[in-house]
């Protein structure tokens, strides 16, 4: 159905109204899509920059045999007697600790220790994390359920957004003048940034605002017990050596990165060709890596959010992008300035 002209009488002028929504839309949305589009870029390299906020001393050389695993977790142990460990992290370069994860109550401890001489070398809590708080604020505002849900619906809005913006955006395009043979020549200024940004990360930016909704809405439907608590296990991470030969026996070459306790008689070891679940008590190889390993289509739908899927190539346009929402938001306000205030 062709839009209503100017002017014409009855029916709906269907392009004044994707331009009130898209104008009093982002007034409205733009002090929260800045947040989320900063927030999310910082989450992107959220790795790198845990890995500059935990930083700790390189450790001593390697012995000629490898350290004991159950001697690094008791180690870790003697900082916080009463809090449980529930994983740990194995580096995958020498010179670095190994890093033993504990909870005590609600509250998340990492322990750095020096595989060599059994020596702790730092240690912290992950509540005070700043890519922890980051992450509470991009999945839900720091309001819990509740922010999580504001954040799906921002997400739904910003598609709304992006399709009104590309609706209204291509009929002055189309009027453009060109350049011989080349591409419309668009006006320098807040305008023309705007709509140059938001066409270049459209495509992207609706897929990534997707899959961030399918995620903050599963977080709300989701039962709130649904996640295994470490607190729930019981010594489960006791007989370490003996799980980390079983694993390495199943999956010849393969490097142990991580052990975490799964349940209170199994443990999840993940290595560079895989996991597998191993009985705590007995050291079986419960559960082969094929069926193990495989990607859910949660993980499938996080991946793609987060742009974990081609390297570094994924990752920077995902940051790209969030940068590009910031912009956008920035430019969107500029733009209703200056119209407010005369022609520029």
């Amino acid at each position: 159905m062709p839009a209503k002209v100017r002017g014409a009488s009855g029916g709906v002028n269907w392009r004044r109204l994707a331009i009130r929504l898209h104008l009093w839309g982002g007034l409205l949305t733009g002090p929260f899509l800045l947040v989320l589009g900063l927030s999310g870029a910082a989450l992107v390299f959220r790795t790198e920059i845990e890995s500059l906020e935990s930083a700790t001393p390189a450790v001593a050389s390697s012995g000629p045999g490898a350290p004991s695993l159950d001697a690094i977790v008791g180690i870790a142990r003697t900082r916080h007697p009463t809090a449980e460990p529930y994983a740990l992290r194995i580096p995958s370069a020498p010179g670095r600790p190994y890093r033993v994860e504990l909870r005590a109550g609600r509250q998340h401890l990492e322990i750095a220790v020096d595989p060599s001489t059994l020596q702790i070398v730092g240690g912290r809590a992950a509540e005070r994390s700043v890519m922890v708080a980051v992450r509470s604020l991009h999945a839900g505002l720091h309001a819990g359920r509740l922010g999580a849900v504001v954040v799906g619906l921002l997400g739904l809005w910003l598609v709304v957004e992006s399709l009104t913006g590309l609706w209204l955006c291509w009929p002055s395009v189309r009027r453009r003048p060109r350049v011989a043979g080349g591409a419309p020549i668009e006006r320098v200024g807040s305008r023309g940034l705007h709509r140059l940004v938001g066409g270049a990360s459209l495509a992207l930016g609706v897929v990534i605002t997707l899959t961030g909704v399918v995620l903050a809405l599963g977080s709300v439907l989701a039962p709130a017990g649904a996640s295994p608590s470490p607190a729930r296990t019981v010594s489960g991470l006791s007989r370490l050596d003996v799980i980390a030969a079983r694993a390495a026996a199943s999956l010849p070459g393969a490097k142990i990165t991580a052990l975490i306790a799964r349940d209170s008689d199994a443990v999840r070891v993940e290595t560079t060709a895989g996991a597998v679940i191993v009985d705590r008590e007995t050291g079986h190889v419960a559960r082969a890596p094929s069926s193990e390993t495989r990607l859910g289509v949660c993980d499938w739908i996080a991946r793609l959010h987060y742009g974990d899927f081609a390297g570094w190539v994924s990752r920077v346009a995902y940051a790209l992008v969030g940068l590009g929402l910031c912009l956008l938001s920035i430019t969107g306000y500029l733009i209703t300035a200056q119209r407010t205030s005369g022609p520029s």
